[in-house]
């Protein structure tokens, strides 16, 4: 609990007697006895909001970024710079930081593998760990909470490390860009880090590439004195560029010896040397790993035979993430033809749309452009800007994905590999602000169980 003394020194203003005993920031969450925080933006829908969302809320105090007429007697108005500083000296009363390495891990793509590996081998060496990120927040195999971000906000993530991390050895966090810009890791340090990768995404938010990199060196803004980040042995452009601003960036160490088919990717054995290379540094190795033991996280490079055939499911949304594992499976499997389902999100970047085509066009022997939360776009609309960047004649357009995959299914030839590229652990498609239930995974699963019935 926080008592009115101690919040009026952290808000530095003159509060009637408060026990605070929870802090938020949304108002459908929020209880008579906590600390609401509710940012009202600019434009008249916002505004309109407000009024009606702090009509229901419960809280004992609010704390608004600009007034309004709507504003209630037991309210303040803090500039929203104030914001970090003062949600981290309540969160350090009501929530405080346990004791363990923090880890992040940043990257155009590979975040949540890489977060994932880290927490299996943690847990193959006797060391448990938590992650939090696009799966939610994690122990070894389990998820405790899905919040349906790939970083929370900053109230919830000190929630989570409080709640979850007290009995942990560390925590691997994926650290977005936009946790990064947006404060999301303030006050935070971190014992190391890793990037994975750099390539086009959030253009839609970053507006240019210089931008973006920009962003993603914030994360050395976290860490602690002497500190590294590991950057893949074979990401050699990334490392250069890095290390031209800061000297606190290693190469990851190769391993040289057989894995399992999950890590035949070339991307998938760099997020596995990074993920080691962690480990590591954070607790040493006294035993051999037996890298067999190692289960894919949910959706990523989600692999199923069929007959002569290999079905893929893979989180791929970006061009270089389309790019590796279509390259990844076409080294993998050199016999086989490769043939790529694919969308691309609504009202997101839509410059990666073509080059998506293209990438797809240059692997695969058929393409099938379908859905992947249009959000509030047309689909039809979005299809047409991926086939800009195409040539090919073996293109389907089918805007349903069920009836897309289920068309690709059936036009399965021998010695050939379907790859699902886009949703990965998704089980919805969005539209219009409506989740759908879809599942990539449960479509294989459930045509592999018709056609062995």
């Amino acid at each position: 609990m926080l008592n009115d003394k101690k919040l009026n020194l952290i808000l530095n203003t003159n509060l009637p007697h408060l026990e605070i005993r929870d802090i938020h920031w949304k108002g459908q969450d929020s209880t008579k006895d906590s600390i609401l925080f509710y940012k009202i933006l600019p434009d008249e829908k916002s505004q309109n909001t407000f009024t009606e969302r702090i009509d229901k809320a419960q809280f004992a105090w609010l704390v608004v970024n600009t007034d309004h007429p709507s504003r209630p007697m037991n309210s303040s108005v803090i500039p929203e710079t104030e914001w970090p500083r003062i949600q981290k000296e309540i969160l350090d009363e009501l929530y405080p930081m346990p004791s363990l390495k923090l880890i992040a891990i940043t990257g155009t793509n590979g975040k949540t593998t890489t977060a994932d590996l880290v927490l299996q081998l943690g847990h193959l060496i006797g060391k448990e760990g938590l992650s939090i990120g696009t799966l939610g927040v994690r122990e070894y195999y389990k998820t405790i909470v899905d919040f349906g971000l790939t970083s929370p906000s900053y109230i919830d993530l000190r929630k989570f490390l409080n709640l979850y991390g007290k009995d942990k050895a560390f925590c691997v966090l994926e650290a977005s860009s936009h946790a990064l810009t947006q404060g999301r890791l303030y006050g935070l340090k971190f014992d190391m880090g890793a990037w994975l990768s750099f390539s086009q995404d959030h253009l839609d938010y970053h507006k240019t590439m210089e931008e973006y990199f920009a962003a993603k060196m914030l994360l050395f803004d976290y860490l602690k004195e002497g500190a590294r980040v590991f950057v893949p042995s074979e990401q050699n452009e990334l490392y250069s560029k890095i290390h031209h601003v800061t000297k606190k960036v290693a190469r990851s160490e190769t391993i040289d010896q057989p894995l399992p088919i999950f890590f035949s990717t070339t991307f998938n054995r760099n997020n596995l040397e990074v993920a080691l290379d962690i480990i590591k540094s954070s607790f040493g190795l006294t035993d051999t790993i037996d890298f067999n033991q190692i289960i894919p996280p949910d959706g990523r490079f989600f692999i199923r035979p069929y007959k002569s055939n290999y079905i893929v499911v893979d989180f791929a949304h970006t061009p270089d993430a389309l790019e590796n594992i279509c390259r990844g499976i076409k080294e993998a499997f050199p016999l086989h033809k490769l043939k790529v389902l694919f969308g691309c999100g609504g009202d997101r970047d839509r410059t990666k749309r073509p080059i998506m085509g293209k990438i797809a066009e240059t692997f695969g022997s058929e393409i099938y452009l379908t859905s992947d939360n249009p959000r509030s776009e047309n689909p039809d609309q979005i299809i047409e800007d991926i086939f800009k960047g195409m040539n090919s004649v073996h293109i389907h357009k089918i805007v349903d994905r069920r009836e897309a995959v289920r068309i690709a299914f059936s036009e399965l030839k021998d010695n050939e590999i379907l790859l699902l590229a886009g949703k990965g652990h998704e089980d919805y498609i969005l539209i219009n602000g409506v989740k759908h239930p879809y599942s990539d995974i449960g479509e294989v699963e459930a045509f592999l169980l018709r056609d062995n019935t």
